[in-house]
């Protein structure tokens, strides 16, 4: 799951994450914990939550309200619903604030910013830094190249991760930013999609991406790595192409597929690219499968039931058809309805992300101020938002673990699903512990561990 510039988006990045691990952007430093600040950190008590403080002075908060600006990538060519991202957050704000509110306060957007596919994040960044008075940030685009900006401005920010930018580099600390996953790692081989292929017998591979981006160029080697780590020769790649243009036609490439016998299909593509893949594979009679990226949406299977039936799909959230669901998946697809009839992929992040920075500021107490919700998060081990995610150390989840293995994910925990008439049909894991999780030491033949993160460990 992986790439994200431009066009390779989203998809990339859940092909990376099906073949990778954790984090992004180069450091030359060697990997230390953010500096907390020298004020205690305090978790609000339920006394504490309705305490009003004055906070003269503090970004973005006044007497009534705590402002918040989004950023989105409204406007893009590949029809990705990113902006369906503040639909999750107002349901979240709704939810906190038609219970009184935080510290006598409500959670108020105020802004809502159109970066045109990451082109103008920081053309927008720069204004919204200006402009918005905002106490913290939150963007869902397909570049964060405003990353440097809020850093030097210690604004609290909350992102959809699928970009390199997240992580710090060796001048600026990005330990500001917090996003659905920890940095992300274009590269580093983790075992699931080799567990997969195993498991359902596959044993021939085919593996495509694009060559005008870097990420998806990446993202192919990073999977080819892991089969060769994996597998110890029991998966071979039998077909590697990563040199596609976009919107490329791929009758050459199908044809070779089935000429060299590809059983499984990974991509590190857009989701037009995959449909157009699947058609021709169709068009072609080339009986593979294909682990989906960026897939775990329920209107898209419905409509491409027939399509896609059998193929993979791996979620980077807790999925809905967990049983029991969680508590949090019942509060998200309840309180959604109050904004939206269509809930997305994105919308879902939006309202995590929400949990994210509702959390920081119970940590920073009611005399809160942005560093205290940045220290407050920083200092946790073992993150997640009401369960939604696999914790997150947030101690080291900024550095970049290409440069730094020994911050790399010790597990690799994704819901794992399969497309049956139309709808998601968990792996066999237990209904009510839905991640498949598996050791990234050891081979793809290892027994995983099926876990659920919510609290109560249900769902």
């Amino acid at each position: 799951m992986g790439a994200r510039r431009l066009l390779a988006g989203a998809a990339v990045l859940l092909s990376v994450a099906g073949a990778a691990c954790g984090n992004s952007k180069s450091q030359n430093s060697s990997p230390t914990t953010s500096p907390l600040s020298n004020t205690p950190l305090t978790t609000a008590s339920a006394a504490d939550l309705t305490r009003s403080v004055p906070r003269p002075g503090v970004r973005g908060v006044t007497d009534t309200t705590i402002r918040v600006a989004v950023i989105t990538a409204k406007t893009n060519p590949i029809g990705g619903r990113y902006h369906e991202y503040i639909d999750g957050i107002r349901a979240y704000f709704k939810v906190i604030n038609d219970k009184g509110g935080i510290y006598g306060r409500k959670l108020v957007v105020v802004s809502d910013r159109d970066d045109v596919v990451g082109l103008q994040n920081v053309q927008q960044t720069t204004s919204s830094l200006a402009d918005d008075n905002a106490f913290a940030t939150f963007e869902a685009t397909q570049q964060l190249t405003g990353a440097d900006l809020l850093a030097k401005a210690h604004m609290p920010t909350f992102i959809w991760n699928i970009d390199p930018e997240m992580a710090s580099t060796p001048t600026v600390d990005h330990s500001n930013i917090f996003g659905t996953n920890p940095a992300i790692c274009f590269s580093c081989p983790g075992p699931l999609a080799s567990w997969l292929a195993e498991k359902n017998g596959f044993t021939k591979v085919g593996i495509l991406a694009y060559g005008v981006s870097a990420e998806s160029k990446l993202c192919a080697s990073g999977t080819r790595d892991a089969y060769k780590q994996y597998t110890n020769g029991r998966v071979k790649v039998v077909f590697f192409d990563n040199a596609l243009p976009f919107a490329a036609d791929l009758t050459a490439d199908v044809a070779n597929m089935k000429d060299a016998g590809v059983q499984f299909v990974n991509t590190c593509v857009d989701t037009n690219e995959v449909i157009k893949l699947q058609k021709e594979m169709k068009k072609q009679n080339l009986k593979a499968v294909q682990s989906l990226p960026n897939a775990y949406d329920h209107d898209f299977v419905r409509e491409n039931a027939a399509l896609f039936e059998g193929n993979f799909v791996e979620s980077l959230y807790t999925p809905w058809e967990t049983q029991p669901q969680s508590p949090e998946t019942k509060a998200y697809l309840t309180n959604i309805k109050a904004i939206t009839q269509d809930p997305v992929e994105l919308t879902q992040f939006g309202w995590i992300n929400a949990v994210q920075f509702v959390d920081g500021l119970k940590g920073a107490g009611p005399e809160l101020t942005q560093q205290k919700v940045i220290d407050y998060l920083n200092a946790q081990r073992a993150y997640s938002p009401a369960g939604m995610v696999p914790p997150i150390d947030w101690s080291t989840g900024h550095i970049d673990p290409m440069k730094h293995p020994e911050v790399r994910l010790k597990e690799q925990c994704m819901p794992v699903m399969q497309i049956k008439g139309g709808k998601f049909v968990l792996l066999e894991t237990p209904p009510d512990k839905p991640y498949t999780c598996l050791d990234t030491a050891k081979g793809a033949d290892q027994t995983p561990v099926y876990k659920s993160f919510a609290p109560g460990g249900v769902g």
